[in-house]
């Protein structure tokens, strides 16, 4: 990959602009793994739990798919109507094609390129090169394996030697998101690699409150796995739900909305069924991005040691 289209999946989203970035936030709300907390909560994107690994899913799981559904979306209506305005449009048009009209012509053409080219290399690197990221928490072995947020490869690392913490998400920017954390570090303190894991935490309102419920709900989640690792996989309660790499439709949608959950009641459920069909109306697309990333993004190939260490049924497939 060039610098050049580094930037450009920076710029759109695809690489996290936080991957290497350790802020003032995360210092202030490290995770100690060798203090108790007493809230404890069953982390929301669990891959799997069995043989002593726990598999948590990176915390933008759910949003997966936005490339591909609204990157393709865009760059396809933006190659038709630059296709029109560059190939249709002029010989359909009565006025003479000059030097100063293919002058133009050639710029409109660039234009597109432009705007189109950025949409499409993301929505291909979001299946083709992010793929499937999560992290196999084993407490047997106390390995962490993760898929990287810097180059999407994976990685291993002792459990111990990770610093976890709460981040800001959504472009590494104080704002309404917030996750999960592990980064390590290089021997001058700069940041050599991070991973997230599990779900993000969306505050609806930036008040001290909405804060204080944020930092005390992640930290309740990081709890589960830290008794996991130190305490052994007995120590915390069973996972009834687990991640499913091929969803319906449905199950998307439930997924990417997921407090949407109909009530018992019918007069309650048919108000449900038609708020929940216009609401989902203006994300139908996403909803079909997120979709065909689980059916169809790349899978982290791992090293035959470390699926020998946690056993080939642990990791994720279709």
């Amino acid at each position: 990959m060039t610098k050049t289209q580094q930037k450009i999946l920076e710029a759109v989203g695809v690489l996290s602009r936080n991957r290497l970035r350790f802020s003032s936030f995360s210092k202030k709300h490290t995770l100690d793994i060798n203090k108790h907390v007493d809230e404890i909560k069953v982390p929301g994107f669990v891959c799997a739990k069995d043989k002593g690994c726990l598999v948590l899913a990176e915390s933008w799981f759910r949003e997966r798919g936005i490339y591909i559904s609204w990157g393709t979306l865009g760059g396809t209506v933006l190659s038709g109507f630059f296709l029109y305005l560059t190939l249709v449009m002029p010989w359909l048009s009565d006025a003479p094609i000059n030097i100063g009209g293919v002058v133009a012509l050639c710029f409109t053409a660039c234009i597109g390129f432009l705007l189109v080219y950025p949409l499409l290399f993301a929505a291909k690197n979001e299946l083709k090169l992010q793929g499937l990221q999560y992290t196999v928490f084993n407490s047997i072995s106390k390995n962490v394996h993760f898929v990287s947020d810097v180059d999407f490869q994976p990685k291993t690392c002792r459990w111990d030697e990770c610093t976890f913490c709460l981040a800001y998400s959504a472009g590494g920017v104080e704002g309404f998101y917030y996750e999960l954390k592990g980064y390590l570090f290089n021997e001058d303190g700069s940041v050599k690699d991070s991973f997230s894991f599990d779900d993000y935490h969306y505050m609806a309102t930036n008040s001290n409150s909405s804060r204080q419920w944020m930092i005390n709900d992640l930290s309740a989640r990081f709890e589960y796995v830290r008794r996991f690792m130190e305490e052994g996989a007995d120590s915390v309660e069973p996972v009834t739900e687990l991640l499913d790499l091929t969803p319906s439709l449905s199950e998307t949608a439930h997924r990417f909305q997921p407090k949407s959950k109909a009530s018992d009641g019918k007069k309650f459920h048919l108000i449900y069924s038609i708020v929940r069909t216009i609401f989902l109306i203006p994300f139908s697309v996403q909803v079909v991005g997120h979709y065909i990333f689980c059916r169809y993004c790349h899978l982290p190939q791992w090293p035959q040691g470390v699926i020998d260490e946690c056993g080939e049924e642990v990791f994720p497939k279709r």
